[in-house]
């Protein structure tokens, strides 16, 4: 039998470790995948804020949406085309989704991700 998985926010130097990358993408982190290509993951947030929350990250270390690595046009139009795939799975008609892009902000896992959630 398998460990139980274990979040670890932070590294032994005390310094917010980026587990979207780290631990979702190495595969220690159990996830549901809602969409997957060579250059992005999306999948529901473990700990959703809303009836319906999936993470959208880039499959290399992209650090915020604000470095230049996030102005890659390759990667932008693979993370919009995630955001597309996971709100057509979804009845939208009446109320829509709500995209969130992590700009960088203290606290914030230091990783380049949007959520996608439901209305609340």
């Amino acid at each position: 039998m398998s460990e139980p998985y274990v979040h670890v926010a932070f590294d032994a130097q005390g310094r917010k470790r980026d587990w979207f990358c780290e631990d979702v993408l190495t595969g220690k982190a159990p996830i549901r995948r809602v969409f997957e290509d060579e250059l992005v993951l999306a999948f529901h947030h473990p700990r959703p804020i809303a009836p319906f929350h999936v993470v959208i990250i880039p499959k290399r270390h992209v650090p915020s949406l604000l470095g230049s690595e996030a102005l890659d046009p390759t990667l932008l139009v693979a993370m919009v085309h995630a955001v597309q795939t996971v709100a057509a799975g979804l009845d939208v008609s009446t109320a829509g989704v709500k995209l969130t892009a992590n700009a960088g902000a203290p606290g914030v896992t230091p990783h380049m991700h949007w959520h996608v959630t439901s209305p609340l």
